[in-house]
């Protein structure tokens, strides 16, 4: 009845000789990317493609900025009553999607959250020193640590680190499928291996943005044709890393090509418990039998920088890698160590790969082709997303080439990854000597006195080996010319697209 009642005023105002007057069409930015999410928990997720949406939809305490330097996000303003203390004083009147004012019980239940084994977040070992989570009114959230850690900002910086609704988790169990966040948009519509909608935030905490009314991530795998989007105008951006294609993109006069150096490191990793790469000798041995730079040429095209396990653009920390004698390819050499390690003939391994940029199979053919020098026949298993995550998850593997997020702290990137005790230690690796590193590393608060720690770890890394570290690759977007306002962050964080206009 109501709709009939609508539709004859609007008639009438249209005989009486009043125009109606549609609203405006919504300002709309179409995004282009090869890979679906797998999982929209910020608490759980481990893959890029995941947090590059949590970046719209979530907020942190604090984050990085385009030049890496933290800067409040939830929290205003921070101080540090001694060592072991934080208190952080919260925004007023955010609120997240569903409404409700996020408070400091929803820092505390979401950091208690992450803390939880039960969670299995990646993001528990960034902040496993937290020994208490206090509140001591709505806007004020007091941490209490165990012991001294340098990198904990570094930490709550992290995607994993989103503060979620209480309520939400509570009613849902977890937030794979469904979105708690303050984040500048909202979760609108989703087509998996589609596409995604987000829509505008009208209660954004940071006023006049967002400044588009809907952010849409179309997944295309095929990286030509995410530069045919751009060219053609059905993209308005699209998040490019395949080398070929950038340079392709870089000779087009239609498109802004945006390039920086990353803080992301590719790496070939090891699962150090099946054998024959329970032996660091073997692990090192292929160390000299890969060829970095030649890796680089050939699967990034040159856009990339050849790096030691910090990655190489963290200038404060990152040993030069020409202090690494692996890094020197020596074919000679590796099937010596090969040798004396008892494998004179080589031996047959598999490289888990996939064919998204994450999953490196370009990389992946380049060190097949490297290791069969030495003796090694290394087998490309080629799977899909899902199940590329899924064997990363469950340690299924004997190879695998991957690329492992950074960050310009040292501690809060090799911690979780070597320590024996690392949430996103895949490699099963433990060494009693990188743990006491890792150790004395994150208590030091001195960045002068943590550098000889982290150059002597550096060092013992790329000896041992859990991992041979190959290069940061470049964080690309290729945009159209009237997008304006986009700014890019070294980690590959798209949370500058609350600023962009067109």
């Amino acid at each position: 009845m109501r709709a009939l009642v609508m539709a004859a005023l609007a008639l009438a105002l249209v005989a009486s000789g009043w125009a109606v007057q549609a609203g405006p069409a919504p300002v709309r930015f179409t995004l282009g990317v090869d890979q679906e999410v797998v999982g929209l928990d910020p608490h759980i997720v481990t893959a890029f493609s995941s947090f590059r949406r949590l970046d719209l939809l979530y907020n942190k305490l604090v984050r990085y900025n385009d030049q890496l330097r933290i800067e409040p996000d939830l929290a205003e303003s921070w101080e540090t009553p001694d060592a072991r203390t934080y208190v952080f004083r919260l925004r007023r009147g955010v609120r997240f999607h569903s409404g409700a004012e996020l408070t400091s019980e929803d820092v505390k239940f979401s950091l208690e959250r992450v803390l939880d084994p039960a969670t299995r977040s990646p993001g528990r070992s960034y902040i496993d020193v937290i020994e208490s989570v206090e509140t001591p009114d709505r806007y004020t959230v007091r941490i209490r640590l165990r012991h001294p850690l340098a990198s904990l900002l570094s930490g709550l910086a992290s995607g994993n680190l989103a503060i979620v609704e209480k309520a939400a988790v509570l009613q849902h169990g977890n937030l794979q499928r469904v979105v708690a966040g303050t984040g500048p948009f909202m979760l609108a519509e989703w087509v998996p291996d589609n596409y995604m909608r987000l829509v505008r935030n009208p209660r954004y905490f940071r006023r006049g943005l967002p400044r588009v009314d809907e952010v849409v991530f179309r997944v295309i795998p095929d990286q030509a044709s995410l530069l045919a989007g751009v060219r053609s105008g059905a993209l308005d951006m699209a998040t490019i890393n395949q080398g070929s294609v950038v340079v392709q993109a870089k000779r087009e006069p239609g498109v802004v090509v945006l390039q920086k150096p990353g803080i992301n490191l590719r790496i070939f990793s090891f699962n150090t418990t099946r054998p024959p790469f329970q032996n660091p000798a073997v692990r090192y041995a292929l160390s000299f039998a890969i060829d970095r730079d030649a890796i680089v040429q050939t699967a990034e095209m040159g856009f990339a920088e050849v790096s030691g396990p910090v990655p190489a653009s963290v200038r404060t920390y990152a040993l030069p890698v020409s202090q690494f004698p692996s890094y020197r390819r020596d074919v000679a050499r590796a099937r010596r160590m090969l040798a004396e390690a008892g494998y004179p003939n080589g031996f047959s391994t598999r490289i888990v790969t996939s064919p998204t940029y994450e999953g490196g199979i370009a990389v992946a053919q380049v060190i097949q082709a490297q290791l069969r020098e030495v003796g090694v026949l290394a087998t490309l298993e080629q799977v899909e997303w899902g199940t590329y995550i899924d064997r990363w998850v469950k340690r299924d593997f004997d190879t695998m080439v991957e690329l492992r997020g950074g960050d310009p702290d040292p501690d809060r990137f090799l911690y979780r990854t070597f320590h024996s005790t690392g949430a996103v230690n895949n490699f099963l690796f433990k060494d009693e000597a990188v743990d006491r590193l890792l150790e004395r590393g994150r208590v030091n608060l001195d960045p002068e006195r943590r550098k000889p720690i982290y150059a002597e770890l550096q060092t013992l890394l790329v000896e041992r080996a859990p991992a041979l570290f190959l290069y940061v690759p470049y964080e690309t977007q290729v945009l159209r010319p009237a997008v304006r306002g986009f700014r890019l962050v070294g980690n590959g964080s798209l949370y500058y697209l609350e600023e962009v206009q067109k």
